[in-house]
């Protein structure tokens, strides 16, 4: 037998799979869903952040504690802000998640798109490394025949996988005109979830928050679309942008740290952030 230690979360911490030398058997075997969980949080942004810490920084310490950030920047047909853009993309090279650049319309489903990436990159990186271990090669190095096996493994594995994704909304004064299309877009990402046979769980985080905060709650984890659409129904933008504050926020969420502090905050009818603060 052989051991292999693979960065995947598990819901009991870093797993250990026991490989046996022949790869059918262990891809019959398979690995159990139950025991995994892809943990990742989506930053979605039009601008770059200009308070409360570096995000790139932000970025960076969450992928050391297993958590894979991805970003989403949303451009404006008008013009785009290169310095932004090139932010989108470096937080997600360090938090180890894959970029993409958006027009809000689109937004729905470039949520879908980085969440299914960040998914198969994850089980990629899984399947490679026992890949390694049993064979000596990679995947591309493989006999076709069994290389269409494991692929099909890979999709299986896809299905099965537990997610467990924290949005991190930006509600920034300039998200303005586009809060409506981006509420919408948290609901489509959830329905394209739900035909998955393993769970998927999605919180959001606004940024900023109410009365000067940076953050805040607005859904703890859940598979409730309902419950969802209720919670973030009040989402209202003006402020600054702390995008450090939300990866941080998200990742004390996601580690279950911090309960008394991340008890959701009611939103109401006032905006999150009076324009007056800025």
């Amino acid at each position: 037998m052989t051991y292999i230690m693979y960065w995947t979360r598990f819901k009991k911490g870093i797993g250990v799979v026991l490989l046996d030398n022949n790869l059918d058997k262990q891809m019959d075997r398979g690995i159990d869903m139950k025991e995994i969980e892809i943990r990742q949080i989506i930053v979605v942004t039009d601008g770059k952040s200009n308070i409360g810490g570096n995000p790139i920084t932000a970025a960076s310490e969450a992928y050391k504690q297993n958590i894979i950030v991805s970003a989403i920047g949303i451009m404006d047909e008008k013009a785009s802000d290169d310095d932004s853009l090139f932010e989108v993309e470096k937080i997600a090279k360090v938090g180890g998640g894959v970029w993409e650049n958006t027009m809000i319309k689109n937004l729905g489903y470039t949520m879908h798109v980085v969440t299914q990436k960040t998914m198969n990159k994850t089980i990629e990186t899984v399947v490679g490394k026992q890949l390694k271990e049993i064979m000596g090669a990679e995947l591309d190095d493989i006999p076709p025949k069994k290389r269409s096996k494991v692929i099909d493994y890979m999709d299986q594995l896809s299905e099965e996988v537990s997610i467990k994704c924290c949005i991190a909304m930006d509600c920034s004064k300039s998200m303005k005109n586009k809060m409506s299309t981006a509420k919408q877009s948290i609901i489509e990402l959830m329905h394209s979830l739900q035909g998955r046979r393993g769970k998927s769980q999605v919180a959001v985080i606004a940024y900023p928050g109410k009365n000067g905060e940076f953050t805040a709650l607005i859904s703890d984890f859940t598979e409730d679309i309902q419950r969802l659409k209720d919670k973030i129904f009040g989402l209202k933008a003006g402020g600054t942008t702390p995008t450090a504050a939300a990866i941080n926020r998200a990742v004390a969420l996601i580690n279950g740290e911090n309960e008394q502090e991340l008890e959701e905050i009611i939103i109401n009818s006032e905006p999150l952030l009076n324009e007056g603060m800025v």
